[in-house]
């Protein structure tokens, strides 16, 4: 079996039971506990402010931005650097793509909606804010990015990881996600960078660099 589909499907299967774990016996309690510990202190300033980091507008207008600076500046790919801005546009446009498909799919409810109406669980086919939890997509928008710059520039990836966990921890925070929803979301993130990296650069080199 392909090494990385390997990898992608035993990756898969862990974050499919911490999941289910997460969602019938702890994220309700976890959230609770943010919501009545933490709503009156800075600790939601700080991840309000973190959380900015990956806001969707934002993200989105940056993936704009480079893919024309690619059309405009060298749409045939010959420097490095534009190759690589590439992979990033691309890495998190199908880490978005996903995440809005599974979004919509699961329809799970919105911590908002356990603190307000007591309710809690999925409700599937969802285009609701309130019932779009997961996967969170302020983290894989993180993932996708910093994954993709950490395959790049590999001895900056501890300090690239930390951000990205510190943004998906900033979602748990703010009570707008649930902890499953941000491994969810972390999933998405650093296995759309890992395919879009193979793509990218080949077999070979994603090999050779043991990634």
């Amino acid at each position: 079996m392909d090494d990385l589909l390997k990898k992608t499907l035993i990756a898969a299967i862990i974050v499919v039971i911490i999941y289910l774990a997460l969602f019938l016996f702890f994220d309700r309690a976890i959230d609770l506990w943010v919501y009545d510990t933490c709503s009156d202190t800075g600790l939601v300033q700080w991840g309000t402010a973190v959380s900015t980091a990956a806001t969707g507008e934002y993200i989105k207008l940056l993936i704009a931005g480079g893919l024309l600076l690619v059309i405009i500046i060298d749409p045939g790919l010959k420097r490095r650097w534009i190759r690589n801005l590439l992979f990033i546009c691309v890495s998190c446009s199908i880490a978005l793509i996903v995440g809005e498909g599974f979004k919509f799919l699961i329809g799970r409810h919105r911590p908002v909606m356990l603190f307000d109406h007591n309710q809690y669980g999925l409700t599937f086919f969802a285009t609701e804010w309130a019932q779009n939890s997961s996967p969170s997509g302020h983290t894989l928008r993180a993932f996708s990015v910093l994954t993709a710059l950490s395959l790049l520039f590999r001895r900056f990836t501890p300090l690239f990881i930390s951000i990205a966990i510190l943004i998906g921890a900033s979602r748990v925070v703010v009570t707008a996600h649930y902890p499953s929803d941000v491994l969810f979301g972390a999933f998405i993130g650093i296995f759309s960078s890992l395919w879009t990296y193979r793509y990218f650069y080949g077999v070979k080199i994603f090999r050779d660099r043991n990634m």
